[in-house]
């Protein structure tokens, strides 16, 4: 018993040994065709972090302009779509591509920052109370600092195509998206919108939908909508998204918008935060298999 207990000592030594051979310094998080930049806001005197996927096609000699994707909360969102993206981009042994090249673009709150705050007020179009207490209501400066900073810089420094953009968004992101495409609808093209909160001050964004209604006779866009089968009505909130869900796109059904390329999906035994991927990497591949028109509708 002895010997063994003592081979036993000598095997766990030289295991931990093992453990700590070798040597790590840290460096900068970075991967191919991915660059990260902290984005200074003039329009809204804070900093962004952003995050740029490119093409595996892009060169700096190429002269080909790329359709962008924008996607907001970066920070927990990009890591996971990147990959995704890039890897539809090669090619099959027929020379078939679920993707083109595309930029995607993630815009994520300083970590600095207050990020909560700061989060609602960026994606709601008007203040809400939330415990109390009256937050948001800064999606259009938000808006604007996407389209006069933050456009100009992807389209000047990577050579993305201004006629081909495409916002995506999950819950209070997705009522950005919401917002965007009914009072911003010159903005982007394609949107990709998960779990949208429309809830938010008295569920909002229903009246800002029956205004763009009652304003315009089409819908030139490419939309994909989802959510997770598990967000039914929460007894703590008094939130039932996805009634709320269906009923936002019976309305857009009833508009008749001939122009309008509308998919829905409830994604079965999903909850809120396991949607985000399985509905972004469809949504993303549906919205762009349908063609994109020319920018005519805003208000």
């Amino acid at each position: 018993m002895k010997i063994i207990r003592l081979l036993v000592i000598g095997i766990l030594s030289a295991c931990c040994q093992l453990a700590v051979a070798g040597s790590a310094e840290p460096t900068t998080f970075t991967r191919p065709g991915i660059l990260s930049y902290n984005f200074y806001s003039d329009l809204l005197e804070r900093e962004y972090v952003i995050d740029i996927m490119l093409p595996l096609s892009y060169t700096p000699e190429n002269t080909d302009r790329y359709p962008v994707i924008y996607m907001t909360d970066g920070f927990l969102h990009f890591p996971m779509t990147a990959p995704n993206l890039l890897q539809e981009q090669v090619p099959d042994e027929f020379g078939n591509v679920k993707m083109p090249p595309v930029i995607l673009v993630g815009i994520s709150h300083a970590f600095d920052s207050p990020n909560f705050a700061q989060r609602v007020m960026d994606f709601t179009p008007v203040p809400g109370v939330i415990k109390g207490a009256e937050l948001g209501g800064g999606a259009d400066h938000f808006l604007e600092f996407i389209e006069e900073e933050l456009k100009p810089f992807i389209n000047n420094n990577f050579k993305g195509n201004e006629e081909d953009e495409t916002l995506v968004g999950h819950s209070l992101g997705g009522l950005l998206a919401l917002h965007a495409l009914f009072n911003h609808t010159n903005s982007f093209d394609r949107y990709v919108i998960g779990s949208p909160s429309i809830w938010w001050a008295d569920k909002q964004i229903l009246d800002s939908e029956l205004a763009y209604a009652e304003r315009n006779a089409d819908l030139g866009k490419s939309v994909y909508l989802f959510i997770g089968g598990e967000e039914t009505c929460s007894e703590i909130d008094s939130v039932c998204a996805v009634k709320d869900f269906s009923q936002l796109v019976k309305r857009l059904k009833s508009r008749n918008y001939n122009s309008l390329t509308l998919r829905k999906r409830v994604f079965d035994n999903e909850n809120h935060g396991s949607v985000v991927n399985p509905g972004y990497d469809r949504g993303i591949e549906k919205v762009f298999k349908a063609r994109v028109l020319p920018r005519k509708y805003s208000f």
